[in-house]
């Protein structure tokens, strides 16, 4: 492949994405690229150009500047060494995976739960109303939970 070829091919990746899901600054692999049928030429140029937080789900990626502004403000720090794991005081495996950053309170909860008491006990706490301790259907556990 000449160079000509390849910087539209770069470029072509980003205005995919930029048609298609103008919005996405973060992603994972299994989940977003899977389910929504990224072409293999996004996938490759978010995986060499975008920053690799994790390998769950197949890998998370994250925009770099989203990265960067997602790390200066979690942390008041700047630059790409902002340690986003940083972010949960760096204890336990919630702020070593950064999985909290950015969540609300209650998926927070749900996280630490899952953590500290396992999955079946997270299922629990996520289908049970934390005020009156009411069993939820399917769709308010979504709506509180995604």
């Amino acid at each position: 492949m000449n160079q000509e070829n390849m910087n539209q091919e770069k470029m072509s990746w980003q205005k995919w994405l930029k048609e298609n899901w103008p919005n996405v600054k973060a992603l994972d692999h299994d989940w977003t690229m899977e389910r929504y049928d990224y072409p293999q030429y996004v996938r490759d140029g978010i995986t060499e150009n975008w920053i690799k937080l994790n390998d769950e789900n197949g890998g998370t990626w994250y925009d770099p500047n989203y990265h960067k502004e997602r790390s200066v403000g979690a942390h008041g720090a700047s630059g790409a060494g902002a340690d986003v794991a940083g972010a949960q005081g760096g204890a336990g495996a919630q702020g070593a995976s950064g999985l909290s950053v950015g969540m609300d309170d209650t998926n927070k909860k749900a996280l630490d739960v899952m953590q500290n008491e396992g999955m079946e006990a997270a299922v629990k706490h996520m289908f049970t109303d934390q005020v009156s301790g009411r069993k939820l259907s399917y769709g308010e556990m979504r709506m509180r939970y995604g």
